[in-house]
C-alpha cells in the first residue's frame, strides 16, 4: 500500500511524554511516515526519538541547532517530506490507530485539500471515553469551512473560552502548501495556526471540517488560563492587521477579519499594561493606551474590575450576587 501521509511532530522538552504520541502514529491502520523535529531540547528527547529511528525506518528525527519554535519546526518536516499529504501532531497529543484512515477517506471522498476534525481533550490517557470534545457539543456532519466562519470561530462571543477553532491539527495536501506558497509565519510563537489556515483559506483552499476522528489532545489543567507574552499576541495582533489590509476582501471577510483584530489589540493592550506596571515602564503602560476606542474601554473596564474591593467590584453579566 502506497504510504500518502508524513506525519510530523515538533518537539522540545519532551522526553518524558513523546513515546506515547510516536506509539500513536506507528500504530496507524494506514501507512505513514513521521519526522520528529526537535527544537533544541535540553533533556533527552533526542536520545528518546533515535531509539525509535533505529529500529523503524518510518521515524526520521531533524535537529534544529537552536530553538526556532513549532512554526520553524514544521516549516523544515513540510519541506522535508515527500508524500501527498502532511498531518500534524503535538507531542503531548495522541491519535487514535484508525483516525488517520477516517481522515484520508473523508478528504478524498468530499475532495477536500486540507481536513480537520474536532479535538477530543483527555486528562487521563487511561480514560480516554472520558474526553470532551473541544469545539462543539453536538455533532456537526461535514462542514466546508469559510473564512469568515473560521474567523469568528475564534472569537470568545461565538465559541466560548478555550474552544477556539484555531487548535485543530488538519491533514494538508503538500502539493497546495507549495503551489500557494502557504508556510507558517516563523515570527509567531502564537497563533501560528490560525495565521496559516486563514490565509490557506484567502488562497482558496477547499478546507473541510468533520466531528472527532480521534485526535486526543492532553488537557493540562489549567493549561488554558496560561498567561502569554505580549510580544506574542502583539505577533497575532499583527498577522490578523495584515490580513485585514488586503485588497481582495469581501465585506463579510474584513468584517470577520476586522473583530479578530480588535479581539487581538485587547488581549495585546492588557498584558502590555500588566508587563509595564511589573517593569515600571511608564512609555508602554500609555503605549497601551494608544488603540482605537474599544480597546481603550476594554481596558479601563478591566482597571476597575481589577481594583475593586471584594464588595464594590462590578459583577459580570449573570454572576450571582
Amino acid at each position: 500500500m502506497t504510504t500518502r501521509i508524513t506525519v510530523i511532530i515538533p518537539v522540545f522538552r519532551a522526553a518524558g511524554f513523546i513515546q506515547g504520541a510516536i506509539d500513536s502514529v506507528l500504530a496507524q491502520t494506514v501507512p505513514c511516515n513521521l519526522i520528529l523535529v526537535d527544537d533544541a531540547s535540553p533533556d533527552d528527547t533526542v536520545r528518546v526519538i533515535r531509539e525509535y529511528a533505529g529500529h523503524d525506518p518510518r521515524v526520521r528525527i531533524l535537529e534544529q541547532g537552536r530553538n526556532q519554535g513549532p512554526a520553524a519546526a514544521r516549516n523544515r518536516a513540510i519541506a522535508e517530506c515527500e508524500t501527498e499529504w502532511v498531518a500534524l501532531l503535538d507531542a503531548d497529543d495522541r491519535m487514535a490507530p484508525d483516525r488517520l484512515e477516517h481522515m484520508l477517506a473523508l478528504a478524498d471522498g468530499h475532495d477536500w485539500d486540507f481536513i480537520a476534525d474536532d479535538l477530543l481533550r483527555v486528562q487521563d490517557w487511561n480514560n480516554l471515553a472520558a474526553g470532551r470534545r473541544h469545539w462543539r457539543d453536538e455533532d456537526v456532519g461535514a462542514l466546508d469551512l469559510s473564512l469568515e466562519m473560521f474567523v469568528r470561530e475564534n472569537l470568545l462571543e461565538f465559541c466560548g473560552q478555550g474552544r477556539e477553532l484555531g487548535f485543530i491539527k488538519p491533514l494538508m495536501r503538500r502539493d497546495v502548501l507549495v503551489r500557494h506558497n502557504l508556510a507558517y509565519d516563523e515570527d509567531m510563537r502564537l497563533g501560528e495556526d490560525f495565521d496559516l489556515y486563514a490565509r490557506a483559506l484567502l488562497a482558496g483552499v477547499r478546507f473541510g471540517m468533520v466531528d472527532p476522528q480521534g485526535y486526543y489532545a492532553f488537557d493540562m489543567p489549567g493549561s488554558l488560563s496560561k498567561t502569554h507574552k505580549a510580544r506574542d499576541i502583539r505577533e497575532v495582533w499583527q498577522a490578523t492587521r495584515r490580513l485585514w489590509r488586503r485588497s481582495d476582501l469581501t465585506a463579510s471577510q474584513r468584517s470577520a477579519l476586522h473583530a479578530h483584530m480588535i479581539f487581538s489589540h485587547k488581549r495585546w493592550a492588557w498584558v502590555r499594561l500588566i508587563e509595564a506596571k511589573h517593569d515600571r515602564n511608564l512609555s508602554e503602560a500609555i503605549g497601551a493606551f494608544l488603540a482605537p476606542p474599544e480597546v481603550v474601554g476594554e481596558l479601563l473596564v478591566r482597571l476597575r474590575d481589577h481594583f475593586a474591593g471584594p464588595h464594590d467590584r462590578v459583577r459580570a453579566p449573570g454572576e450571582p450576587a
